[in-house]
């Protein structure tokens, strides 16, 4: 059942060819569920989230079709409207049979030399400079991983590296512009990192509960002015974990909006992709039933708030820009919350026990190369050198984790390349599995257990709700304000933006574009 707070008929006249915005912006707010335009919206202002929630339209079903739900698998779908699958990044990190190496995926060998070379698929910046002449795209995040992600192949891209400093590689450019180095200099990113994280509302004006890190003031408290902290070691780590990181990347984000908008070599449509990695970052560390994660929530809406009035500076009509907010995936409970007992799951004691198994079958050996992260890599050279079968080694491995305690699922590679497969989990896996790089087995977790970590309190990966859905706002380009609640994928982001732009579809999509939001042409 669908339900429209406009009439169907006001969905069929909405974009037409001569309404393609001029300027496209991506903000993807990491490890944000789609209940929490709800949950939280009381304590938003009028000005940000709500005002792309009303004034946009609100898919309240979206979902990533595969799992594990890493940031760099979700934001490479989302980007390029292709499944795992296809764009090949099927992990984080992987084992390469060839070399003997784990694979990483930012990293060109082992020479740590950022490369784009994993991604495989197209992604819709890419595929915009190729169909059109003097456009432009830029990719900011906090971390580099995600902005290869968003970005792909060329372009500009930029994230924050160890130092604090806005940075690049080799692979989008040989040198920094100029404008970036005097931000650098100057030490913006560091003025962003307060003294001490008090709380932008008072006492009893919270929806969570459970604190760790935050000072909240009384109702009636003098508060304090919130000064820098001096020069530390550790600084860039705490602004990766703090809301004055999303500051930190808004201020440069305005910065980079400006200089787009008045470049005047490249007068073509723009896109600009915005990856918000602090959210993830405090939700995985402090958990999203925090006030930590509450409290950046409502930081996060004002720093919106004011960079979307940048937004209206630069761009007075809103028919000449698109504004597109999703997550790249939500997050997990957190292991600390006094509402649910969750149970660690131990990958190395669970490839120890694995490995003792085929042992006991197959005879002494390391036959378990890798049990991390969603997937099981076996020693295929020994596997062959006994002269087995390796997807008889592969089902008896898969049979046997699935007696392991926490393991909701196995499906083995042999498997998921052999057919549809008929529950919810393995078609998520299936949907994720890329031979040159899956593991032997891929596996899930049962809903209340994690992969044991001592730095989180909270992971995502799971093929849960709480880790799958995620929010989804179209805002601006003549697009009527309403509500959807039918299933819609992350693989439409991008191909539904390619429609609205009037370029063709990323080569490797395979995501539906979203009719509603699109006047088909016959």
């Amino acid at each position: 059942m669908r339900k429209f707070i406009l009439s169907i008929l006001a969905f069929a006249t909405t974009i037409c060819a001569s309404a393609q915005p001029k300027m496209v912006i991506n903000i993807v707010v990491g490890g944000m569920r789609a209940t929490d335009l709800e949950r939280y919206s009381a304590n938003f202002s009028q000005e940000g989230i709500i005002r792309l929630k009303r004034g946009g339209t609100n898919f309240t079903e979206c979902y990533t079709d595969f799992i594990p739900t890493s940031e760099q698998m979700a934001l490479s779908t989302i980007a390029t409207g292709a499944l795992p699958s296809m764009h090949g990044i099927a992990s984080t990190r992987w084992y390469d049979r060839t070399s003997g190496n784990t694979a990483v995926y930012l990293y060109k060998g082992n020479r740590g030399e950022y490369t784009t070379d994993h991604l495989l698929s197209p992604t819709l910046s890419q595929t915009l400079r190729s169909n059109r002449d003097n456009s432009q795209t830029v990719t900011i995040a906090h971390n580099p991983a995600s902005a290869i992600s968003l970005a792909g192949k060329g372009g500009e891209c930029y994230w924050i590296d160890q130092l604090g400093n806005w940075n690049s590689a080799a692979c989008y450019s040989k040198e920094l512009p100029s404008w970036v180095n005097t931000h650098n200099e100057l030490g913006f990113n560091r003025i962003h990192l307060p003294n001490k994280w008090y709380g932008k509302l008072t006492k009893g004006k919270y929806i969570n509960s459970r604190v760790t890190d935050i000072h909240i003031y009384d109702l009636y408290a003098k508060q304090r002015t919130t000064s820098n902290r001096k020069l530390t070691e550790g600084w860039v780590d705490e602004l990766m974990a703090n809301p004055g990181g999303n500051g930190a990347l808004f201020e440069f984000a305005t910065k980079v909006l400006d200089k787009m908008y008045n470049n005047k070599e490249l007068t073509g449509t723009k896109i600009l992709n915005i990856c918000l990695d602090v959210p993830r970052n405090i939700a995985e560390r402090y958990g999203s039933d925090s006030i930590e994660y509450e409290d950046m929530l409502y930081r996060l809406d004002a720093t919106i708030a004011e960079f979307l009035k940048v937004v209206d500076v630069c761009y007075p009509n809103q028919r000449d820009y698109l504004i597109v907010l999703t997550a790249d995936h939500g997050m997990g409970h957190s292991n600390t919350s006094p509402n649910r007992e969750l149970n660690n799951f131990n990958t190395r004691q669970a490839e120890v026990i694995l490995n003792a198994f085929l042992s006991a079958q197959y005879g002494q050996g390391s036959w378990v190369l890798s049990f991390d992260d969603g997937a099981i890599y076996l020693n295929r050279d020994l596997v062959y050198a006994k002269k087995l079968s390796i997807a008889q080694v592969q089902n008896e491995a898969a049979t046997f984790a699935m007696q392991l305690r926490g393991v909701a699922n196995a499906a083995t590679a042999t498997a998921l390349q052999g057919g549809a497969m008929s529950n919810l989990s393995s078609r998520l896996m299936q949907n994720t599995f890329y031979p040159r790089r899956s593991g032997d087995i891929l596996y899930t977790l049962q809903p209340d257990y994690t992969e044991l970590d001592d730095d989180n309190i909270a992971q995502s990966g799971s093929p849960y709700n709480y880790d799958r859905h995620i929010p989804l706002i179209f805002y601006g380009c003549g697009i009527p304000n309403g509500v959807i609640d039918r299933k819609v994928s992350s693989t439409a982001i991008a191909v539904t933006e390619a429609s609205l732009l009037g370029i063709s579809r990323p080569d490797c999509s395979d995501g539906e574009v979203i009719y509603e939001l699109i006047k088909i042409k016959k």
